[in-house]
């Protein structure tokens, strides 16, 4: 049987009080909790509480609810607007003051901190203390409800995080490859202790222990290649972290031996909208002349992660020009880049210059003509063209065209 209580809402025009009540003749409201199934020490996450208006008239609503005792609310929101307080573990939403129709959905969502010394179990939302939606319909008696779904989330550590995996490049009978580094951090602001071992005679690291929080800490990795012949060797690097809910972790380390090199570019888009976006990883080509005069072998392809970068191994070593180029994008070329055997050579190619919608490595007035034939097309409508949205946003738009003309008469990576 729920407990007897009383709730006073002071407004500029009334006193609102909330007591036990029943509703007359209408559906229950239905305040249903979201809660994940787990949450990590440290962690901050959102819970939703979701209720629909079950009559017109549906008004003066308040909506209380309880996290775990010490956990933190730290924000909350709510759709429609409410006037709202938030107070250690308890959040309260009073009011929702405006009569809302028939059918009108409520969100509810708040901000709660689980702290570090959390104890690894099972937690109870509402615990000892009374959650609750209460409101109105019309003039009837006040209406209480309790939050339904499952109250229950259960506390695990947080997890040991770590860079995916490391790879040298080494040459043959050559001085040994430049030394890695191994970034491990905790994925909450909680401390984790870690140790790394390996099980390969040619890899070596330092520090092999430490603590770590979400800030990143830094483990020097180096490999000794003397005397190996040509090939990809591999090992593992093994993570232990006794307060972590995912050791052992294992990072997977390589050391490339060849007679060629490696590039890896970076490309910086420009008018692309907030990045990480997956619109921003990229297929390219990418283009190597002979002292800018011809070009070498074919087209390399090579595609962009959401950072920009690109990889290309398989380089025989030597004095390149460089350009990258994709449908709608042209590079500058980069000229004096050297690839040495068994290196990675690093070439920054700046910002990408937008539209060359005809793909001729020349931005003119061909391009602007083809941009205005699809002119205020989205994507799948008829006269859609892909190669004519410059900003990658589904549209085709004065956006696209301010990019083409910060970019006129610019030409690409052909050779001089």
């Amino acid at each position: 049987m729920r407990l007897f209580r009383v709730v006073v809402l002071l407004t500029a025009a009334a006193i609102i009080v909330f007591s036990a009540g029943i509703a007359l003749g209408h559906p229950p409201a239905n305040a249903v909790r979201a809660l994940p199934d787990t949450v990590e020490r440290g962690e901050t996450f959102n819970i939703t509480v979701n209720f629909t208006a079950p009559a017109d008239n549906f008004s003066a609503i308040a909506l209380e609810d309880f996290a775990p005792a010490g956990w933190n609310v730290t924000g909350a929101w709510a759709q429609p607007s409410a006037t709202k307080t938030v107070n250690g573990s308890e959040v309260g939403y009073m009011w929702w003051q405006h009569p809302y129709s028939n059918g009108t959905n409520f969100i509810a969502t708040y901000e709660v901190k689980v702290p570090c010394n959390a104890s690894l179990t099972n937690y109870t939302f509402d615990g000892d203390n009374l959650s609750y939606l209460a409101y109105f319909i019309g003039n009837q008696t006040q209406i209480w409800e309790d939050i339904m779904g499952n109250p229950n989330v259960t506390v695990v550590p947080p997890a040991i995080c770590s860079t995916p995996s490391i790879d040298f490049y080494a040459a043959y009978n050559g001085t040994n490859p430049p030394n890695q580094t191994l970034e491990l951090w905790s994925s909450t602001s909680c401390w984790l202790s870690w140790n790394v071992t390996d099980d390969a005679g040619w890899l070596d690291a330092y520090p092999t222990n430490g603590t770590c929080t979400d800030a990143h800490v830094s483990v020097n990795l180096s490999a000794n290649s003397s005397g190996m012949p040509l090939g990809n060797y591999t090992a593992n690097i093994t993570i232990q972290s006794p307060d972590a809910n995912n050791s052992p972790r294992i990072v997977p380390v390589t050391l490339h031996i060849t007679l060629t090199g490696t590039l890896k570019g970076q490309v910086h888009f420009t008018g692309r909208g907030t990045s990480p976006d997956d619109r921003w990883i990229e297929p390219f080509v990418v283009r190597f002349f002979d002292e800018g005069a011809e070009m070498l072998w074919s087209p390399i392809n090579a595609t962009t992660d959401d950072t920009g970068l690109f990889t290309v191994s398989g380089i025989p070593a030597a004095p390149y020009d460089i350009g990258i180029k994709n449908v709608t994008c042209l590079s500058e070329l980069v000229t004096n880049v050297t690839i040495n055997v068994g290196a990675c050579t690093e070439v920054d190619f700046g910002d990408i210059r937008e539209g060359d919608a005809n793909n001729d490595d020349y931005i003119t007035i061909s391009d602007r003509t083809l941009l205005y034939s699809s002119w205020g097309t989205g994507e799948g409508d008829p006269g859609w063209n892909a190669n004519c949205d410059f900003n990658n946003d589904g549209y085709l738009t004065i956006s696209d065209r301010t990019l083409l003309y910060d970019n006129w008469g610019e030409k690409g990576d052909l050779a001089p």
